[in-house]
């Protein structure tokens, strides 16, 4: 059974994107009502790349370094960023390695958002650790950290 439905006898079974896919569904639905719960309503799925690797940053980051990250356009990071600015997420400031560019940095509100979020995914990990067992769960976050070790870099 697949997010609810009985798999057909006929039907492939789901590829392994689509698992990975639908696994990142269920995360992001328990984060974006943990953050509604905690007073940032305004925060959609679609912020949380930004915030993950601006959390990941002590100086900030480029908004194409952040577009290459989570694999959009610079413009649509550029109405991203945008929107976390307005909501007092984000701020650009003086990139510290070239002063004609800009970096995106979290404010104090960011790091709230970014601490909720962590918060949600840990909650939602204790879950799955129930359901499929502790030592299925080590393997996972180990088979999952060796395909993805030179991501983002």
């Amino acid at each position: 059974m697949i997010g609810g439905a009985t798999q057909r006898r006929d039907e492939p079974e789901p590829g392994l994107g689509t698992l990975l896919r639908m696994s990142y569904q269920v995360m992001a639905g328990s984060v974006e009502p943990a953050l509604a719960n905690a007073g940032f309503g305004d925060v959609r799925s679609a912020h949380l790349p930004v915030i993950q690797a601006l959390s990941r940053s002590s100086s900030g980051l480029r908004s194409t370094e952040l577009a290459t990250y989570a694999r959009i356009t610079k413009q649509s990071m550029g109405y991203l960023i945008d929107s976390l600015a307005a909501g007092a997420y984000v701020e650009r400031v003086p990139d510290p390695t070239d002063q004609r560019a800009k970096a995106v940095c979290l404010t104090p509100r960011g790091w709230e958002v970014s601490r909720t979020i962590r918060s949600a995914v840990l909650d939602v990990e204790a879950d799955w650790a129930e359901r499929v067992g502790a030592e299925r769960m080590k393997q996972l976050r180990a088979t999952l950290s060796d395909l993805v070790t030179d991501f983002g870099r």
